[in-house]
């Protein structure tokens, strides 16, 4: 099977058992293009198995598990919209009740996360600008961190365009540091990577090159203190790409971002200096301050 034909056999397992959340799956070739395929298919295979006709049970599983995500993301967005507010509004709360999760966090978002990179267009393209636009603007060498890991989709992507480069990831989620580990020893970059389950308020012994947060601002109830904390984390001439959530009611958002120029006044009253902006935005024909986008930011603390 090639990489298209096992696609196909990823779609005919959407189609059949959750028919309601295919679309996604079966608009992505065309969506996003050709170098797509030869992406998600390697990267799916790299954590779940090879795909073969019939599935494996654990890529069965997987898929699952994105319907959980999706199905949750749908149902909170539904309630953003009627209500126009986030439901949650306590970190604390939302950290006992799904980050230390283990049902949550392995049977829902960390699988569910991994899977949208490539099938959802906020993602999959946002990614493409970090790997195409954001990247060759970094040294080949030197120490990363990923301040909230996630399902270690960024730490990875960056490992595999700088041979030269080594990571620390930083999560309060064990599961997510887990999975993130799961990710690091499927694709061989063990030991140019180590994971750390660190509250990063208290500070770090040395300071990254290169600092990524990806979708962590609208989890937190005061983002503009956090983008301090990251300046801190970053040496004198350093960049960081920091991404945020706008309009998008997960059940785990807690600060409500209506519009990217939010996140660059939190950025630039921090002190770094933005030099690239991209945002990419959920299909649809909503109003923007109902429609998902994701923002991102390529910055650097001066000198």
């Amino acid at each position: 099977m090639n990489n298209l034909q096992k696609w196909a056999a990823i779609c005919d397992e959407m189609q059949e058992n959750y028919p309601v959340l295919a679309t996604p799956f079966l608009a992505a070739e065309k969506r996003f293009g050709p170098r797509w395929v030869e992406e998600a298919v390697p990267a799916i295979e790299g954590m779940y198995g090879d795909i073969g006709s019939p599935l494996s049970g654990r890529l069965k599983d997987a898929l699952g598990c994105y319907a959980e995500f999706a199905n949750d993301s749908m149902r909170h967005q539904v309630m953003f919209e009627r209500s126009g507010k986030y439901r949650a509004s306590n970190y604390e709360e939302v950290r006992a009740a799904l980050y230390d999760n283990a049902d949550h966090m392995t049977q829902n978002y960390l699988p569910g996360l991994w899977f949208s990179h490539y099938v959802w267009p906020q993602h999959y393209f946002t990614l493409i600008g970090f790997t195409s636009c954001v990247l060759p603007r970094i040294e080949d060498e030197g120490v990363f961190f990923e301040v909230g890991v996630g399902c270690g989709m960024y730490s990875k992507i960056t490992l595999d365009n700088k041979p030269g480069i080594r990571g620390i990831g930083f999560d309060i989620s064990q599961h997510s540091l887990d999975y993130t580990g799961r990710v690091m020893k499927s694709f061989g970059y063990e030991s140019r990577y180590r994971l750390e389950n660190r509250d990063i308020r208290y500070g770090y012994d040395v300071k990254a090159d290169f600092l990524i947060c990806q979708e962590v601002l609208e989890h937190l109830e005061n983002p503009a203190e956090f983008c301090r904390w990251l300046f801190d984390m970053i040496r004198p001439g350093g960049q960081a790409f920091i991404t945020a959530a706008l309009n998008a009611g997960h059940s785990d958002h807690i600060f409500l971002i209506r519009h990217p120029v939010e996140v660059e006044k939190m950025l630039s009253d921090a002190g770094f200096q933005i030099s690239r902006i991209q945002e990419e935005s959920a299909p649809g024909s909503k109003p923007r301050n109902l429609t998902p986008s994701l923002a991102g930011f390529l910055c650097a603390k001066p000198l």
